[in-house]
């Protein structure tokens, strides 16, 4: 017969109690705590009231923020849907001839070897080209007979010019570009205002490097227009 087993030596190993006072028979019938559930239910409500303020400021933000305006950046927009120098401002001209410009009252500019208009005549500026010196215009591609007035550049179709004079002359109308933007100026010539020039110059400067600096330089009269602000 075999020897009886008691009731404590019978049960499972894994059931015990931290609790040196407490009985293992009453640690077993007592109810079981759970401390992660209430960790879980207090990060729970933490993060409800979170979101539920972020959303009730949010909503106030866009309540109270005025409404933007919407806006065309395209940079591929043609230049009337553009604002820049010339917005806001009417073009005059000189014609197609010099007989047309001298009837329309424009004057022959050397720094923009144009004729031009007189509002946007800029004295000043040809003065400061002409102290470099190198300002001078010749009959002949070689450069050996100048053309000694003015008035008889203004009355040819072309002269020539040396590679000196080119380089003055870019560099001289990227002051005058500088300064007719930066005054806000009421006048501002075509030539300035426009995008043909300056890409010349920026490409013949580039170049410069890889040309022959005794070259002469064909420089064909033109006729500008001249674009000037609306009164406001």
């Amino acid at each position: 017969m075999s020897s009886p087993v008691t009731e404590k030596e019978g049960q499972p190993f894994l059931k015990y109690s931290d609790d040196a006072t407490v009985d293992d028979d009453e640690s077993e019938s007592s109810p079981r705590h759970h401390p992660l559930e209430g960790r879980y239910s207090r990060l729970l409500s933490c993060c409800l009231v979170f979101f539920l303020t972020s959303a009730l400021w949010i909503a106030v933000i866009y309540i109270n923020s005025p409404p933007s305006k919407a806006t065309d950046h395209t940079y591929g927009s043609s230049p009337e849907q553009r604002h820049n120098i010339t917005s806001n401002s009417k073009l005059i001209k000189c014609g197609n001839s010099t007989a047309e410009a001298k009837a329309l009252n424009c004057r022959y500019d050397i720094l923009l070897n144009h004729w031009v208009p007189s509002q946007c005549w800029d004295q000043d500026m040809i003065d400061e080209y002409k102290d470099d010196d190198s300002w001078a215009a010749f009959y002949d591609e070689e450069l050996t007979m100048p053309i000694s007035t003015i008035d008889e550049m203004a009355d040819r179709d072309f002269y020539w010019t040396s590679a000196r004079d080119h380089i003055n002359h870019c560099a001289m109308m990227w002051k005058k570009q500088f300064w007719a933007i930066f005054e806000d100026r009421g006048a501002i010539d075509s030539l300035v205002a426009g995008p043909g020039h300056t890409d010349h110059c920026a490409q013949y400067l580039m170049d410069a490097t890889l040309k022959n600096f005794t070259m002469s330089t064909k420089v064909f009269i033109g006729f500008a227009g001249c674009w000037i602000k609306d009164e406001v």
